[in-house]
């Protein structure tokens, strides 16, 4: 069979995307912005899970353009949210020609009624036992309308098909090592798609997708795609350990916790991280105490200044992932956001709350009246665009706060000084050694 795997996309973009004019504008001008681009690791599994008699097109839209004339035996589309009305017109019109569309990805396999008015078979759930079965049944002439699995042993994965990448066109490569997340905050859906408990892979089985990546990609950077990579300490120590003699340079997603592990920071460096990617969610006390029923992070609140310079003392930077637009949200709140940013020398990414399907968040504001149970439109999920009114502020007064802080972190004078900033602490790592204990230091911010 010939085979179209697409991930849909409504622009061409290598960064954050926006409906709003202006935070949409800010993106596509502002040239300090970590975007961590990266291919999708959906359509590299699918491939690498594809048996080889089968001819296969991978198309990402962001940076291929895709024709409605290819001639496929079969179109198969994997969706956030965000893409979901996209990859729906995708299906739609790849059906009316006559050609079989299977659909899978987060958003099908947590709304899969809706998902199956645009396919002929829906994929719920995780694709490494289901896709070779289906892939077997449509050549029998018997797929079923759905298949669903939540219990793939990673240890028997196949590797991604990184060899399918243009080294040119992506600054990244994707690897994951873990699935699963226990913490189930309520406005994310990973626990309900991927489980509460973590799954790995083999250590000998991640290293040799990372020699993959060292041998197709053009810069030796990739980017572990995990909800918390380090979060099992024995693990951790033997991954890193065994990264250092391959020298590659990589970002993480992690918890606040590292900052505690001098072992694990000092591993993080010597095997090559630049960045850690951290949910710090929010910095108002009641906002962290509701979102999460353990109150993991409410607990870590009031140290999380000293724990980004402990994280930086080792030359790593820090990624902070925040969500705005909860209850106890307000804009003076989001202005002290913003100054948290700038006085610890991170990075930041800021998302506007969105209650997407299978969320807590989502049936908190449908029971209480403030989102209709019928609001699906999902172009506006894009963690950058007001999908409901906020508690104390107005949809408009949000948008313009947020523009107003992204403005802010990443002007020229706050970038240049954080930079400044990483740079003295990359020094001082130098001259400290690799396995001394580093000094935490902390030179004053730009006035905001």
């Amino acid at each position: 069979m010939k085979i179209g795997l697409i991930a849909p996309a409504r622009s061409k973009t290598k960064t954050y995307y926006s409906n709003n004019p202006r935070l949409r504008a800010f993106f596509a001008e502002n040239k300090n912005v970590p975007a961590f681009f990266h291919p999708n690791l959906a359509l590299l599994t699918l491939a690498g899970l594809t048996p080889g008699e089968h001819q296969f097109t991978l198309v990402d839209e962001r940076v291929d353009t895709l024709s409605f004339e290819e001639d496929f035996d079969l179109v198969g589309i994997t969706m956030m949210t965000a893409q979901a009305m996209r990859g729906y017109e995708i299906g739609d019109r790849f059906r009316a020609r006559g050609t079989p569309v299977v659909m899978g990805g987060i958003h099908a396999s947590v709304l899969p009624e809706e998902a199956a008015a645009h396919c002929d078979t829906v994929i719920i759930g995780e694709a490494e036992n289901t896709w070779p079965q289906f892939l077997e049944d449509v050549q029998r002439g018997c797929p079923k309308p759905q298949y669903r699995d939540q219990s793939v042993d990673l240890g028997k994965a196949p590797a991604p098909r990184y060899d399918l990448l243009d080294p040119a066109v992506y600054a990244l490569y994707p690897v994951q090592t873990t699935r699963g997340c226990p913490h189930g905050c309520d406005f994310c859906s990973v626990t309900t798609v991927f489980g509460p408990r973590y799954r790995f892979k083999h250590l000998e089985q991640i290293l040799r997708e990372v020699e993959a990546v060292k041998q197709t990609s053009g810069n030796h950077r990739l980017v572990f795609n995990d909800d918390n990579t380090f979060v099992v300490r024995k693990n951790a120590y033997a991954l890193l350990q065994a990264l250092q003699p391959m020298k590659m340079k990589y970002f993480a997603q992690s918890d606040i916790s590292v900052a505690d592990d001098e072992k694990l920071l000092t591993l993080l460096h010597d095997s090559g991280c630049t960045t850690l990617f951290i949910g710090f969610e929010s910095l108002v006390p009641e906002n962290l105490a509701a979102i999460q029923r353990s109150q993991w992070k409410f607990k870590h609140l009031d140290r999380y200044s000293e724990s980004c310079r402990r994280i930086q003392a080792h030359g790593i930077q820090v990624l902070g992932a925040f969500v705005v637009g909860f209850d106890h949200d307000r804009r003076d709140g989001l202005l002290q956001l913003r100054d948290f940013v700038i006085e610890n020398n991170i990075w930041a990414q800021i998302h506007l709350l969105t209650p997407f399907p299978a969320t807590r968040s989502r049936e908190k504001l449908i029971a209480a009246g403030r989102l209709a149970p019928s609001h699906t439109n999902w172009d506006l999920y894009t963690c950058f665009d007001a999908v409901f009114e906020p508690a104390h502020m107005s949809k408009e007064e949000i948008e313009d706060t947020v523009v107003d802080v992204y403005e802010a972190v990443y002007s020229d004078d706050a970038h240049h000084h954080r930079m400044r900033y990483m740079v003295d602490q990359m020094k001082h790592v130098v001259e400290a050694g690799a396995h001394k204990e580093r000094t935490v230091r902390n030179p004053m911010p730009p006035k905001v």
